[in-house]
């Protein structure tokens, strides 16, 4: 989506413009993060390799790896930050960010979801929701199919409207129908106008995963989300199990970028920094590029998924650590 284009389309006010960069912040922050490590820690070892400092460290006896220790640990720090800010902060302000786009293109105040299918195979439920209010928790035309456990229909619930309250749903204006073992009609379907349902173990998040892209998802709301679709093509869940190693893999990217600026950064002080800092961004670019192929092969089923997220990742960080321990 060209979203300057859309801004411009839609005539969209200033306010929301601004809003919407602010919401897509925590996600710039994860791709940012990584290379701001590298970038520092270049800068910061070669002042210091420059005015030979670290000369002086090692010649006092101080090993590399002890002299790298800072570091390292201000890498885990925004490795730690990096993974609350992907699992709890992203996905739901890139979630609000869509939200403002979608609403610039209907005339409602609130943007609707339509038409959402979810099923919950361990208990047999299927769902079909018309339409649904995402932040009131509004669902309209719903149709809730429960299965015994042999597979037959037991009842289908009807309703004109479903509401989220005190931690449980209401069914508006509806039908119940019963169903034999042999999925035949058991009497005439009863009419209801509200219907408590507390026992029904579905949330409006559940619904609301259904509803959203992979990239509006925590790696756990994704992860509930396979455990529950495994009726989907193998291809399909190839694909979304890659998203959720690839969710769980990018934290770790801090630590990466910076044993590949170690090494480079201790030798900027001999060398020219500007090349130091190509060389450096060049094995980072190298490192993408490999993941970019890998997870293309696990999405295509030639590899395992945790294979093509993993495999690139830890192959840079032994070649970062080869890279330190090479140091004088």
């Amino acid at each position: 989506m060209n979203i300057g284009e859309d801004f411009y389309k839609y005539k969209t006010s200033t306010k929301n413009i601004m809003q919407y960069y602010i919401w897509q912040l925590p996600s710039m922050l994860i791709n940012t993060i990584p290379i701001s490590i590298l970038l520092a820690t270049l800068y910061s070892l070669g002042n210091l390799a420059r005015n030979s400092e670290i000369t002086a460290m090692k010649a006092s006896g101080l090993g590399i790896f002890t002299l790298i220790q800072p570091y390292l640990l201000i890498s885990l720090i925004f490795t730690i930050l990096t993974a609350i800010i992907s699992e709890w902060i992203r996905p739901e302000y890139s979630y609000r960010a869509h939200q403002l786009i979608q609403k610039e293109h209907v005339s409602e105040k609130t943007p609707f979801l339509e038409n959402i299918p979810y099923r919950n195979p361990e208990i047999g439920h299927t769902w079909f929701i018309q339409k649904m209010d995402p932040r009131a928790y509004i669902l309209h035309g719903v149709t809730l199919s429960q299965n015994r456990q042999d597979g037959s229909d037991l009842q289908k619930i009807t309703a004109k409207r479903v509401y989220w309250l005190d931690q449980k749903w209401w069914f508006e204006d509806g039908t119940i129908q019963m169903y034999n073992k042999q999925n035949n009609l058991v009497g005439e379907s009863k009419s209801f106008q509200i219907k408590e349902m507390s026992l029904l173990p579905e949330i409006p998040e559940d619904f609301l995963g259904e509803a959203k892209n992979t990239s509006h998802l925590s790696a756990s709301g994704l992860y509930q989300y396979i455990k529950t679709h495994q009726f989907l093509s193998s291809e399909t869940i190839a694909g979304y199990e890659v998203d959720f190693h690839h969710k769980l893999s990018m934290p770790f990217n801090c630590i990466l970028a910076l044993l590949l600026a170690i090494p480079i950064g201790n030798n900027i002080g001999r060398q020219n920094a500007f090349k130091g800092i190509l060389i450096t961004l060049a094995l980072f670019l190298l490192f993408y590029g490999m993941q970019f192929v890998t997870e293309y092969l696990a999405r295509i089923e030639i590899i395992s998924p945790w294979i093509g997220c993993w495999i690139p990742l830890f192959t840079f960080v032994f070649i970062g650590y080869k890279m330190i321990k090479t140091i004088n």
